[in-house]
């Protein structure tokens, strides 16, 4: 059976429990001790602490250049072939990667003000928006195509 024992006395430190006189934590800290390189932040400079970050926030969320976009109109018929050639790993559009002989083509010599070119998007085919494979199956349904075309400035 332990014995408890009862201290008689207060406890006070024994002078073996203090670290050696200047060693890490064996001197007080007071800000008039404190070199002026390491005093805190004055309000000023905690301002311009804030102002720097508020700039790095809003370009860290600007809003990427604004993208042009518009509607081209081509009719398939039996023989007749699209030409364009796009990129099906895209996500939410097409991103053409050449514009060769068909519709397209020939849409862009009638309409040279609105030509689809390399690295334009098609975003939407008849109104439907979506994945670049629901959009090639509405190409492949519909003979009459209405493209929404996007252009990033």
């Amino acid at each position: 059976k332990l014995k408890q024992r009862r201290c008689r006395r207060p406890f006070a430190p024994r002078a073996t429990d203090f670290s050696p006189k200047g060693t890490m934590g064996n001197k007080c800290c007071a800000a008039e001790e404190v070199p002026s390189a390491q005093k805190d932040i004055t309000e000023a400079s905690a301002t311009r602490v804030m102002q720097q970050e508020e700039v790095q926030l809003k370009s860290a969320t600007e809003v990427p250049p604004k993208s042009k976009e518009w509607k081209i109109m081509v009719e398939k018929t039996a023989n007749s072939r699209l030409g364009i050639d796009v990129d099906l790993s895209s996500g939410p559009f097409l991103l053409i990667d050449a514009v060769g002989n068909g519709l397209v083509q020939d849409w862009n010599k009638a309409n040279p003000d609105k030509a689809v070119r390399k690295d334009d998007r098609v975003v939407a085919i008849n109104g439907v928006r979506g994945e670049a494979m629901e959009l090639i199956e509405v190409c492949k349904k519909e003979s009459k195509l209405e493209m929404t075309i996007e252009r990033v400035a």
